[in-house]
């Protein structure tokens, strides 16, 4: 295993987890006192339940230690010491060949066998998913069987900030129609309300929201973590649209160096191929989206609180297809400017071209075959 860059670590510790950074490392220091932390930890491992796990872009260096010609890989970073991340620690890839062996070394051989291929289970659904998204995360593993803390599950504070502004637009509306109130004061509670949904949604001050779509205590918990779900895809699509279609008209303008014929040919139909995929999941995640929209409305302009009930308790696995491909057109969008950062040249060596469009296509879950050669 390689020591990592602590200057990368003491970054990593100031924010929570994203869709690339899944901050266990954080979580533990914030949460590890907790009846809720300690009863359900993501992995039974407690030095894999403090570990910092990152979808990485791989160094020419790292190639060699994963089992894929790949230019991302799952990361796990262990750090040497919880109270000094600028002392470093060391990493493997999950998708390295020797990932048991590794495993072993970093958290030591005595481990219960089963508990340790639970866990590396995990780690492996993890490197499989598009993304580390928080929602996409939990709906992925309570599909395994292992329910995790909700601790394990928070956005950054930047982010929640700027989702709880764009949650207060969204639920003035039934905030008026609950508490049968409008104007300035509507406002004001549905500022108040949307920091509470967004971090405590079990309190008891949204009672008559709960009274409003007639749920269970438990039911509207779980109904809540859902909409919350759907708050941060709306909000996240927001985001992503101003760069979407530029990079997508990018990549099929791409200039290779050193390219022959039938390369050129042969990758601009496998570019146009990833732009139509990006265009078809952009496509999914507005329907999904409109259909919350629509039992939202039916909540608020008809008074119709069954629908949306019941849209909220069948909600997880529309939310999590919405996550996953959000999470391959962030990664795709995102990748693609650091590699060709705006006002650059968009030109590469065929053979990186192969590599990019290879990742690319296999974010998107289609069949990368016809790019072995």
């Amino acid at each position: 295993m390689s020591q990592s860059p602590h200057r990368n670590l003491a970054h990593i510790l100031k924010s929570g987890s994203t869709a690339r950074i899944l901050n266990l490392h954080r979580v533990a220091l914030q949460h590890g006192d907790t009846d809720e932390h300690g009863a359900q930890p993501i992995f039974h491992n407690k030095r894999l339940n403090e570990a910092i796990i990152l979808k990485h872009t791989l160094r020419p260096h790292e190639r060699e230690r994963v089992s894929a010609d790949r230019i991302n890989a799952t990361k796990v970073i262990f750090p040497l010491s919880n109270d000094d991340l600028r002392l470093g620690g060391y990493s493997l890839f999950v998708e390295q060949d020797n990932l048991q062996d590794a495993l072993h070394e970093a958290i030591g051989k005595d481990t219960n066998p089963e508990k340790l291929a639970a866990d590396q289970d995990i780690l492996e659904e993890m490197a499989r998913l598009p993304s580390l998204d928080p929602y996409l995360l939990n709906e992925r593993l309570q599909q395994m069987g292992r329910k995790a803390a909700r601790c394990y599950f928070d956005i950054t504070e930047a982010d929640m900030e700027r989702v709880q502004t764009y949650v207060v637009g969204e639920i003035r509306r039934l905030v008026e129609l609950a508490y049968q109130i409008e104007g300035a004061e509507a406002k004001i509670i549905s500022t108040k309300l949307a920091k509470l949904i967004m971090r405590d949604e079990a309190s008891k001050t949204l009672d008559p929201l709960r009274e409003t779509l007639r749920l269970s205590r438990e039911d509207y918990v779980q109904g809540m973590f859902a909409w919350k779900g759907f708050f941060y895809y709306k909000w996240n699509i927001t985001n992503i649209r101003p760069s979407f279609e530029p990079v997508a008209k990018d990549i099929l303008s791409l200039r290779l160096i050193r390219a022959h014929s039938d390369d050129e040919t042969y990758l601009s139909q496998v570019g146009k191929d990833i732009v139509r995929s990006l265009y078809e999941k952009i496509g999914q995640v507005d329907t999904n989206l409109q259909a919350y929209d629509k039992a939202f409305s039916r909540l608020v302009n008809e008074n119709d609180a069954s629908a949306f009930r019941g849209f909220l308790l069948n909600a997880p696995q529309m939310f999590f297809t919405a996550g996953e491909n959000l999470g391959a057109i962030n990664h795709i969008s995102s990748f693609w400017r650091f590699r060709f950062p705006p006002g650059q040249p968009r030109r590469a060596e065929v053979d990186d071209a192969y590599d990019i469009f290879r990742d690319f296509m296999s974010s998107l879950g289609a069949d990368d075959q016809k790019l072995a050669a």
